[in-house]
């Protein structure tokens, strides 16, 4: 195979999860807006305090799983050292037990302690408490999907996540459902008027837990028909050293651990943001329903919405790394850049115009999917359309970073990032009192200091920069391009008709005059040309059709 064409395979198999990715994020988009409306901006809250308690968990214990065994799997098997690669796996599966249970043991023990004294909402303990099993299920989960990353097939894991949030969106709504109105009884017999919304949250995070047991039970199943290839391999496989476990666990945890110091302080500002929010707001007079029903606002209208997109550059991340691993470990400097070149132009050609387009038309699409939410939560993406832009590229360079065996880098870069953020948290809310809209700005700045920093610790190890004009300027004003016409569409729609019917006419159009206007200018610029598109899943089905249309 050809370097060219090892290119081609990893971002075709990140296409394969990018899809899912988005597809997976699209339906957890769907299925919220039932549970949002069931629950109500409280309920929501609550999930929402509870979901960023057991993020931190799931990062302390297993988020790194996936990512650690992919780069060392794929290490060994492009040397052809097959015998290792199932030490990798033993070693794994223990690491993955023992930690998994540990975790699930004190998310349930300690829950009260981390949202009464902690997060400053004691209800969001009830819906924590039911995701405590699901710490367990995600560390074992997490061995078997980094296996198949680290075979470089992202199948696997594309159709494990789609399988885990079709299960989780039924559960979800359901379980939401029931309990909620097991909650209203319950406040009707106490007179408190909060275990409606507490127990409408546990429901939701019941269906978390159900989709991941799926997931389990598919990854599984695949493994168990892979074995036969696997235990072949290792048959084949002529070395006769092999490291012992100890090793192996060593390294394992030596690989885990700065991945995971890098993601938890990527990741912890959920959080940090929270706690520092709840307290503010309480300082101020706001009381503990209030603060938690902005806050649910602020993660329908502002977090779902900027994470959608983002899917793509974490999938795109979750490709690249065993691959760029194993160009790394071949000494192929050539295709080393090749692949860090190709994955930033890709992620800024699709972060650049989602950005601009969630600042233009964000506020009509929340109110769209979310009709309770209130009227102050339509300007969130206003104030923070940027954090798509900065959030894909701090994801992607992130793992260029880990994939070049610097795992140090992405730890201090995002520690560094944290400390500014949180001096921005208590100045936004403290001193200017910006209330939620502080929470918004510190959220893009972290991004956009973890990008700046990540791309120069990447310029000084490979020499790579960007083309200012092909990668940069061109897709940013084919982007502006699209907000003008956004705002156009808005205008004159509302003009003409209001509410809901209004809303949605202004998405639907502006999306698709927008999306056409921006490929047509990047086409007609030269921004992207055919030996682009070849790297990309589809690439000659999307030639044919440019070369058809006479832009390209």
């Amino acid at each position: 195979m050809g370097k060219k064409q090892k290119s081609n395979t990893f971002l075709a198999h990140g296409g394969i999860l990018a899809a899912a990715s988005i597809f997976v994020r699209f339906i957890g988009m769907i299925y919220r807006i039932p549970m949002v409306n069931i629950i109500g901006s409280e309920g929501n809250g609550y999930y929402s305090t509870a979901y960023s308690v057991y993020n931190i968990l799931l990062l302390l214990s297993s988020y790194s799983l996936p990512l650690a065994v992919s780069k060392l799997v794929s290490a060994r098997t492009a040397v052809g050292k097959w015998k290792e690669t199932k030490r990798i796996m033993m070693a794994a599966f223990v690491f993955a037990a023992a930690v998994g249970l540990v975790f699930s043991l004190v998310t349930f023990f300690l829950a009260d302690f981390f949202c009464t004294k902690v997060m400053g909402s004691p209800r969001a303990a009830i819906a924590l408490k039911w995701l405590a099993p699901t710490v367990f299920i995600m560390a074992v989960l997490g061995v078997l999907r980094g296996f198949f990353q680290g075979l470089q097939t992202m199948i696997p894991t594309a159709m494990s996540q789609i399988l885990e949030q079709i299960a989780n969106a039924f559960v979800s709504v359901g379980m939401a459902a029931s309990l909620f109105q097991y909650g209203k009884e319950l406040s009707a017999s106490t007179g408190d008027a909060t275990f409606a919304g507490a127990w409408g949250a546990a429901g939701g995070t019941i269906g978390t837990g159900a989709g991941a047991f799926v997931a389990l039970l598919f990854c599984t199943m695949l493994f168990f028909l892979y074995r036969p290839n696997f235990n072949s391999n290792i048959h084949r496989d002529p070395n006769t050293k092999v490291r012992p476990y100890t090793r192996i666990m060593r390294t394992l945890v030596l690989t885990a651990v700065p991945i995971i110091i890098s993601t938890a302080a990527y990741n912890a500002i959920d959080i940090i943001d929270v706690v520092i929010f709840n307290h503010s707001m309480k300082r101020i007079g706001y009381t503990v329903s209030e603060y938690t029903a902005v806050w649910g606002d602020y993660n329908s209208a502002f977090m779902i919405l900027i994470h959608l997109p983002v899917a793509f550059a974490s999938a795109i991340a979750s490709a690249l790394v065993p691959s760029l691993s194993a160009a790394f470990a071949e000494e192929d400097r050539e295709l080393v850049l090749s692949k860090i070149s190709v994955t930033l132009r890709t992620v800024l050609l699709i972060a650049l115009p989602f950005s601009f387009g969630m600042m233009a038309i964000g506020g009509n699409l929340a109110k769209l999917l979310f009709p309770s939410i209130a009227p102050e939560a339509e300007k969130y993406l206003i104030a923070g359309g940027f954090a798509v832009l900065f959030y894909s590229l701090a994801t992607v360079t992130n793992a260029i970073l880990q994939g070049l065996s610097r795992l140090d880098k992405p730890v201090v870069h995002n520690l560094i990032s944290l400390a500014v953020h949180v001096a921005l948290m208590f100045f936004f809310l403290y001193v200017l009192k910006l209330e939620i809209f502080g929470v918004i700005i510190a959220y893009m700045l972290f991004g956009l200091v973890t990008s700046a920093l990540n791309l120069w610790s990447i310029y000084r190890i490979t020499g790579y920069l960007p083309e200012p004009v092909q990668d940069i300027a061109i897709p940013a004003g084919a982007s502006f391009a699209v907000v003008l016409v956004c705002l156009v569409v808005s205008f004159v729609i509302s003009r003409f008709t209001v509410g809901k019917a209004g809303n949605l006419l202004i998405v639907l159009l502006s999306f698709i005059a927008g999306l056409a206007l921006y490929f047509f200018l990047i086409f007609r610029l030269h921004c992207v040309n055919s030996a682009d598109l070849l790297e990309m899943p589809g690439g000659k089905k999307m030639i044919r059709v440019l070369k058809k249309a006479r832009l390209m």
